[in-house]
Order: C-alpha cells, then structure tokens, then sequence
C-alpha cells in the first residue's frame, strides 16, 4: 500500500504578513477611533446637560438586552416629545411602562440622562 505524500502548504511570505498587519491596523485603528468619538460626544452632552440642567419625567417605552440592559425612555419637554435610549444597570427593577426621572439640557432638550445614569 502506498502513501499519498502530503502536498506542502504555502509559505506566507513577508509581503503577505505586512498587507494583513496593515489590514489589521487600518481596522482596529477605525474602530478605536469610532468608540472615541462616541464617548467624546456623550461626554459633551452630560456636560451641556449639567451647565443648564432641567428636570421632568419620563416613561420607558422598551427595555431589551444586547451587552447589557438597556432601555427606551419618551420625555416631552415644553410640549416637544423626545426619546432617549441608555443603558442601565442590571440589578435596575425598571420595566416597560414605569416613570423615570429625566435631567435634560434646557438649551438642547434633546440631551438628556435618565435618573439611573450614574452621573445623574
């Protein structure tokens, strides 16, 4: 009985390791930079938030998990309805339906944290 002989795998060669290293740092280079910008932009409305800060309720709308809790809160601030999704602690008893209270940016009501965030 005769052995089939193995055929030999391809080196990679140095071109090949180069283009994938670059490859890589184009794409976690992107996604470092995306997660940065996100976390500058919140940090910049709970700032503005609390230069001018307004207080009303609000009532959550959905609550759903995907890395975590989160939750869909409706607010209205002088008649205008606005929505604000963030994420909550798990040991947070809040469900569909329950008022939260809302600290919002007067100047941009759009921005705004609900009472479970830990900077509220």
């Amino acid at each position: 009985m005769k052995r089939k002989k193995k055929a030999k795998k391809p080196k990679i060669t140095l071109k090949e390791y180069l283009q994938f290293a670059l490859a890589m740092g184009v794409i976690l280079g992107s996604l470092f930079l995306f997660v940065r910008h996100l976390t500058v932009k919140k940090i910049e409305e709970i700032n503005e938030i609390n230069k001018n800060p307004g207080f009303t309720k609000g009532f959550i709308t959905e609550t759903r998990r995907n890395n975590g809790r989160w939750i869909e809160v409706r607010y209205s601030v002088k008649g205008v309805v606005f929505e604000c999704h963030e994420s909550v602690p798990d040991d947070s008893d809040k469900q569909e339906g329950d008022s939260v209270g809302i600290k919002y940016s007067i100047r941009n009501p759009q921005y705004s944290i609900t009472e479970l965030h830990r900077k509220y």
